[in-house]
């Protein structure tokens, strides 16, 4: 076949320009994890306000936050209304959107798997996502994260869901004597993989005491022990000190 004359790919309507890392922070998509209690929610509201929170739980009463407060699915949902709203009217302050405790987003989730299962088979008796028949509710479950997830990424901010630490016990590779432990996101393995796969940076923060002195630091590359990772070029680890804003300041550079 003849290639016809004074046609390219471009006037076939093909954009060939590659696309380009960007360290834009607004496109931003993070999971922060770490143990209670070490510092994950003051490093984020030292933003001020320039961070919005979703607060999913009690507990944010010794930090100062903008944002409002969800107890259930629906209020999750009206609030994202509320920032496509702001987003379409063109008065969108925020560079952050937080979501914490990430893991309260999940419950509300489940809660919401369970009420959509008893609107659709109102002659069972369900009491939990399994008891939706035939891997029904584990489905409507795994499609409801993707699909907030995907909303997300129409928020014109950088988007943070922030989880605790869960330690688990695994295999060498090739014993089933030989173990070794692994501090990973707390979340399910069954619905991990959606959360892992739509996070740019899965931030782990490292909390111990050397005596009395508090040591901390925020781990982007993962090991062996270690659930971590980037998909940019960021220092392997930085170390937090007790000046809050000056760890989230020197993270903040990173981006542009």
């Amino acid at each position: 076949m003849t290639a016809a004359t004074n046609v390219t790919l471009e006037s076939l309507g093909f954009n060939l320009a590659p696309t380009e890392p960007t360290k834009e922070w607004a496109k931003q998509k993070i999971v922060m994890a770490g143990p209670p209690k070490c510092g994950k929610t003051k490093f984020w509201a030292s933003a001020g306000e320039k961070a919005w929170f979703l607060r999913l739980e009690s507990g944010f009463n010794h930090v100062k936050t903008s944002g409002v407060d969800c107890v259930d699915y629906n209020e999750i949902e009206k609030a994202i209304d509320r920032l496509f709203k702001a987003k379409v009217a063109g008065i969108f302050p925020w560079e952050t959107l937080v979501i914490d405790p990430a893991s309260r987003l999940l419950d509300f989730m489940s809660e919401e798997t369970i009420t959509r299962g008893r609107q659709k088979f109102p002659n069972s008796e369900i009491y939990d996502i399994g008891d939706i028949g035939k891997g029904t509710g584990w489905y409507i479950y795994k499609c409801l994260i993707k699909d907030f997830l995907k909303r997300l990424e129409g928020i014109p901010c950088a988007v943070v869901l922030v989880f605790h630490i869960h330690t688990e016990e695994r295999n060498e590779e090739g014993s089933t004597k030989n173990k070794y432990k692994r501090d990973i996101v707390s979340v399910s393995e069954k619905i991990g993989g959606p959360i892992r796969e739509w996070a740019d940076h899965i931030l782990h923060i490292r909390h111990a005491y050397v005596g009395d002195i508090e040591c901390r630091k925020m781990v982007t590359q993962g090991s062996k022990t270690v659930e971590a990772g980037s998909r940019m070029k960021l220092p392997a680890e930085m170390r937090w000190d007790a000046d809050d804003l000056k760890n989230y300041t020197e993270f903040r550079k990173l981006f542009t």
